[in-house]
C-alpha cells in the first residue's frame, strides 16, 4: 500500500465498516476507487463514477486494513442461497443454485452459478424484492463460507466463490 494515500471503505446500509460496499483512497483531491470487477484502482475523474460518494457514507481504515480487503475481495461480495419461492424455502426444499452480487462504484454485478459451471448474470436479486412479481423467487443470505459449502453440496465443485 501507498504511504501517500488516505484509505476509506463506504459502508452505507446494508453494508457495514466490516463488510463494506467499496473501497477508496486519497492523495490530496485525487481520489480512487478499487473496482471490484477488474480489481484494479481507477480516479473517480477518468470513469463514469465522477465524484467520491458522500463523506456520511466513507469511513476511515489503516493502509494495512486496506490491504487486506484488496487481497481477500469476500468482504465486498453478497451472497443468497436461491429458492424457487418462499413456499419452497418454508417447506424445507433446497435451493436451486446461489447468488452473489459485487457493488461496485462503476456499477452492481449480479450473478448466479448456472449450467456449464459458470457465474452468469440474474436478475434473481431484483425479482426477489420486486413487488410487481407475482410469484418471486426467495433468497437467503449466506457468509462466503456458507456459500461455498453450499455449491459443494449443490454440484460437487469447490472453489467457486474465488474471485
Amino acid at each position: 500500500m501507498n504511504d501517500a494515500y488516505e484509505y476509506f471503505v463506504k459502508a452505507a446500509p446494508p453494508y457495514t465498516e466490516e463488510r463494506p460496499s467499496s473501497l477508496w483512497r486519497r492523495s490530496g483531491e485525487q481520489w480512487e476507487y478499487l473496482s471490484l470487477f477488474d480489481w484494479e484502482w481507477h480516479n473517480v475523474k477518468d470513469t463514469t463514477v465522477g465524484t467520491p460518494p458522500a463523506a456520511d457514507s466513507l469511513y476511515p481504515v489503516t493502509a494495512g486494513r486496506a490491504a487486506e480487503l484488496e487481497a481477500d475481495r469476500q468482504p465486498f461480495v453478497r451472497y443468497w442461497a436461491l429458492f424457487v419461492d418462499e413456499e419452497d424455502w418454508r417447506a424445507g426444499e433446497p435451493p436451486t443454485t446461489v447468488v452473489r452480487r459485487r457493488r461496485s462504484p462503476e456499477d452492481r454485478m449480479d450473478e448466479s452459478f448456472q449450467e456449464g459451471d459458470v457465474w452468469g448474470p440474474t436478475n434473481a436479486v431484483f425479482e426477489s424484492r420486486d413487488l410487481r412479481t407475482s410469484n418471486p423467487p426467495y433468497l437467503k443470505e449466506l457468509g462466503a463460507d456458507e456459500a461455498e459449502a453450499l455449491l459443494q453440496e449443490l454440484f460437487g465443485l469447490t472453489g467457486i466463490t474465488e474471485l
